[in-house]
């Protein structure tokens, strides 16, 4: 052996200080588990250049910084939940149908194997799609979706076939989810056309922009949101598109705008939705590492997971 040498991508260790990378151990098909998590690495798909599909394990890296620990709820994530990480979606190198079937494909699997809630790290929005229709089409559930999204995500498929920009109107054309059963929060001016604003009204899809989540205060419309698509559906998927919060939060956003979301609104009301018992899958989209500053974005992402998770957690324990 050679001297002072210690193996590749090693880090300092508190024996006091366990992570987030230490809790949360790879999917073996055997253990158990409480929840699992699921990379989703396509961006090739994205309107816009990005590199989003680095965000699956530019999350991954920075749990190795992070705490189980939340010191507002006095509570170890590690003593209260089992995490499996099932790994990324195998990718396609050239074609993009074939990559969105994959997630399909994958998600499928997972719903007609297991029972326990999924968190997807995106990869672009068009991930949601392909998600939603796996999850239907495993589990024959009807879920109501609560989108965080500037954009509506409804463009036509003619133009361009299905990219981050048409996961809504895949599935709303689809009838895999009902407009009534969709609640799209945080959308905003002059990033959306008056044709799409239009489809997804006549749709029946029920949308709340950015300035009345500010005028309103976001736990107000949550809790309407959460009423809305929890009525006459069997569980609930949550979405959450970065460039929803403002462009001072995450510099790493493909498409970043003013006036949106305030991180503190979005952490509360991730750990909210994931207390829930029938929010059963939670999807994180759309950050660049390639675009971001600091790792910033990519630092907000994680702490969105983790608060969902924190969610999860607080209703398993109280449910012991």
């Amino acid at each position: 052996m050679i001297k002072r040498v210690e193996p590749a991508f090693s880090r300092f260790r508190d024996r006091l200080d366990p992570k987030v990378a230490d809790w949360v151990l790879p999917y073996d098909g055997a253990s158990l588990f409480d929840i699992a998590l699921l990379g989703a690495p396509l961006s090739k798909t994205s309107i816009s250049h990005s590199a989003a599909f680095r965000l699956p394990d530019a999350i991954r890296a920075l749990f190795q910084s992070y705490s189980p620990y939340s010191v507002h709820h006095h509570m170890d994530l590690g003593e209260r939940l089992r995490v499996a990480d099932l790994g990324n979606v195998q990718m396609h190198l050239t074609d993009l149908a074939l990559c969105q079937q994959w997630i399909e494909d994958a998600v499928c699997s997972y719903g007609q194997t297991h029972a326990q809630p999924l968190v997807l790290f995106g990869g672009d929005h068009s991930i949601t799609g392909a998600a939603l229709l796996g999850l239907t089409r495993a589990t024959k559930r009807t879920y109501g979706v609560i989108h965080f999204d500037a954009h509506h995500d409804v463009r036509n498929l003619e133009d361009g076939g299905r990219s981050n920009g048409t996961p809504f109107r895949t599935l709303l054309d689809s009838g895999a989810v009902a407009g009534k059963n969709v609640v799209q929060i945080g959308i905003r001016d002059y990033v959306n056309a008056k044709a799409y604003h239009t489809y997804v009204i006549q749709e029946g899809v029920s949308v709340v922009t950015a300035r009345q989540v500010f005028r309103q205060g976001l736990t107000q419309v949550l809790e309407g949101a959460y009423d809305r698509v929890s009525r006459d559906t069997d569980a609930v998927y949550v979405s959450f598109d970065m460039d929803v919060l403002d462009q001072s939060f995450v510099p790493g956003v493909p498409a970043p705008g003013p006036g949106g979301l305030a991180v503190w609104d979005a952490l509360e009301a991730l750990e909210w939705l994931g207390a829930k018992q029938n929010v059963r899958v939670m999807d994180i989209v759309c950050a660049d590492p390639a675009q971001d500053l600091r790792d910033l974005t990519v630092r907000v992402a994680a702490n969105l997971v983790l608060s969902f998770l924190a969610g999860k957690a607080l209703a398993k324990g109280a449910s012991d």
